[in-house]
Protein backbone atom coordinates (compact mmCIF):
# COMPACT_ATOMS: atom_id res chain seq x y z
CA UNK A 1 0.00 0.00 0.00
CA UNK A 2 1.59 3.50 -0.98
CA UNK A 3 2.18 6.11 1.67
CA UNK A 4 -0.83 8.32 2.65
CA UNK A 5 -0.43 11.99 3.92
CA UNK A 6 -3.30 13.97 5.76
CA UNK A 7 -3.92 17.25 4.02
CA UNK A 8 -6.35 19.16 5.72
CA UNK A 9 -8.48 15.97 7.76
CA UNK A 10 -8.56 14.07 4.38
CA UNK A 11 -6.32 11.21 3.52
CA UNK A 12 -4.09 11.50 0.45
CA UNK A 13 -1.84 9.64 -1.64
CA UNK A 14 0.99 12.19 -2.26
CA UNK A 15 0.91 10.59 -6.45
CA UNK A 16 -2.57 11.66 -6.85
CA UNK A 17 -2.68 14.82 -4.83
CA UNK A 18 0.30 15.72 -7.11
CA UNK A 19 -1.90 14.41 -10.45
CA UNK A 20 -4.69 16.56 -8.90
CA UNK A 21 -2.66 19.42 -8.82
CA UNK A 22 -1.50 18.72 -12.03
CA UNK A 23 -4.73 18.55 -13.88
CA UNK A 24 -6.25 21.51 -12.00
CA UNK A 25 -3.19 23.80 -13.23
CA UNK A 26 -3.04 22.23 -16.76
CA UNK A 27 -6.64 23.45 -16.94
CA UNK A 28 -7.20 26.38 -15.27
CA UNK A 29 -4.05 28.42 -16.53
CA UNK A 30 -3.65 27.83 -20.14
CA UNK A 31 -8.13 28.68 -19.42
CA UNK A 32 -7.39 32.21 -18.18
CA UNK A 33 -4.69 33.29 -20.60
CA UNK A 34 -7.02 31.99 -23.45
CA UNK A 35 -9.67 33.93 -22.06
CA UNK A 36 -7.02 37.13 -21.08
CA UNK A 37 -5.93 37.08 -24.32
CA UNK A 38 -9.05 36.73 -26.12
CA UNK A 39 -11.29 39.74 -23.89
CA UNK A 40 -8.38 41.68 -23.79
CA UNK A 41 -7.91 42.01 -27.41
CA UNK A 42 -11.95 42.36 -27.92
CA UNK A 43 -12.72 45.07 -26.16
CA UNK A 44 -12.47 46.62 -22.47
CA UNK A 45 -9.24 45.13 -21.21
CA UNK A 46 -10.22 45.70 -17.18
CA UNK A 47 -13.51 43.57 -18.09
CA UNK A 48 -11.76 41.51 -19.90
CA UNK A 49 -9.18 40.25 -17.09
CA UNK A 50 -12.35 40.00 -15.30
CA UNK A 51 -14.04 37.49 -17.95
CA UNK A 52 -10.95 35.79 -18.16
CA UNK A 53 -10.55 34.94 -13.65
CA UNK A 54 -14.34 33.62 -13.76
CA UNK A 55 -13.13 31.44 -17.15
CA UNK A 56 -9.84 30.66 -14.82
CA UNK A 57 -12.24 29.59 -11.89
CA UNK A 58 -14.34 27.14 -14.28
CA UNK A 59 -11.29 25.97 -15.27
CA UNK A 60 -10.25 25.20 -11.53
CA UNK A 61 -13.98 23.53 -11.03
CA UNK A 62 -13.91 21.21 -14.18
CA UNK A 63 -10.09 20.40 -13.21
CA UNK A 64 -11.50 19.22 -9.69
CA UNK A 65 -14.11 17.35 -11.60
CA UNK A 66 -11.87 15.53 -13.55
CA UNK A 67 -9.31 15.13 -10.62
CA UNK A 68 -12.19 13.10 -8.73
CA UNK A 69 -13.48 11.10 -11.10
CA UNK A 70 -9.83 9.60 -11.54
CA UNK A 71 -8.55 9.30 -7.99
CA UNK A 72 -10.76 8.04 -5.65
CA UNK A 73 -10.80 8.64 -1.90
CA UNK A 74 -8.75 6.67 0.39
CA UNK A 75 -10.50 6.65 3.59
CA UNK A 76 -11.23 3.58 5.47
CA UNK A 77 -14.28 3.94 7.86
CA UNK A 78 -14.81 1.05 10.47
CA UNK A 79 -17.49 0.73 12.68
CA UNK A 80 -17.35 -0.62 16.07
CA UNK A 81 -20.20 -1.87 18.52
CA UNK A 82 -21.32 0.30 21.65
CA UNK A 83 -19.39 -0.30 24.51
CA UNK A 84 -21.88 -0.40 27.24
CA UNK A 85 -19.31 -0.18 29.79
CA UNK A 86 -18.13 2.96 28.60
CA UNK A 87 -21.69 4.52 28.37
CA UNK A 88 -22.18 3.77 32.49
CA UNK A 89 -18.68 5.36 32.92
CA UNK A 90 -20.32 8.97 31.02
CA UNK A 91 -23.76 7.82 32.64
CA UNK A 92 -21.99 7.98 36.09
CA UNK A 93 -20.02 10.83 35.29
CA UNK A 94 -23.30 12.55 34.39
CA UNK A 95 -24.92 11.94 37.08
CA UNK A 96 -21.96 13.15 39.75
CA UNK A 97 -22.05 16.15 37.49
CA UNK A 98 -25.42 17.32 37.48
CA UNK A 99 -27.32 14.87 39.77
CA UNK A 100 -30.03 12.02 39.95
CA UNK A 101 -31.94 11.64 36.46
CA UNK A 102 -34.51 9.52 38.11
CA UNK A 103 -36.39 6.47 36.52
CA UNK A 104 -36.34 6.70 32.38
CA UNK A 105 -39.76 4.48 32.99
CA UNK A 106 -41.15 7.53 34.30
CA UNK A 107 -40.77 9.41 30.94
CA UNK A 108 -43.32 10.48 28.44
CA UNK A 109 -43.86 7.74 26.19
CA UNK A 110 -42.30 10.12 22.80
CA UNK A 111 -39.42 10.44 24.93
CA UNK A 112 -39.02 6.81 26.18
CA UNK A 113 -39.01 5.66 22.50
CA UNK A 114 -36.28 8.57 21.41
CA UNK A 115 -33.99 7.34 24.46
CA UNK A 116 -34.44 3.57 23.14
CA UNK A 117 -33.77 4.39 19.51
CA UNK A 118 -30.79 6.14 21.04
CA UNK A 119 -30.28 2.54 22.63
CA UNK A 120 -29.64 4.73 25.93
CA UNK A 121 -32.75 3.06 27.69
CA UNK A 122 -31.49 0.03 28.97
CA UNK A 123 -28.06 2.22 30.17
CA UNK A 124 -30.26 4.06 31.92
CA UNK A 125 -32.61 2.08 33.81
CA UNK A 126 -29.61 -0.12 35.04
CA UNK A 127 -28.18 2.95 36.44
CA UNK A 128 -30.65 4.08 37.82
CA UNK A 129 -31.87 0.54 39.58
CA UNK A 130 -27.85 0.19 40.74
CA UNK A 131 -28.21 3.68 42.39
CA UNK A 132 -31.48 2.86 44.27
CA UNK A 133 -29.46 -0.69 45.76
CA UNK A 134 -26.75 1.44 46.62
CA UNK A 135 -29.37 4.26 48.72
CA UNK A 136 -31.18 0.85 49.90
CA UNK A 137 -27.67 -0.54 51.22
CA UNK A 138 -26.95 2.53 52.99
CA UNK A 139 -29.98 3.43 54.77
Amino acid sequence: MPQLLEVWNDTVDPRHLIGGIAIGVGIAVPAYLLADHFFASNGDEALGHSYALLIGIVGCIVGAVIAGLLFKPKRVITTSAADTRNRQEVIDEIVEEYGELGDPRELGSATQAEVRALGLFDALVDNHEARAQEKGKEQ
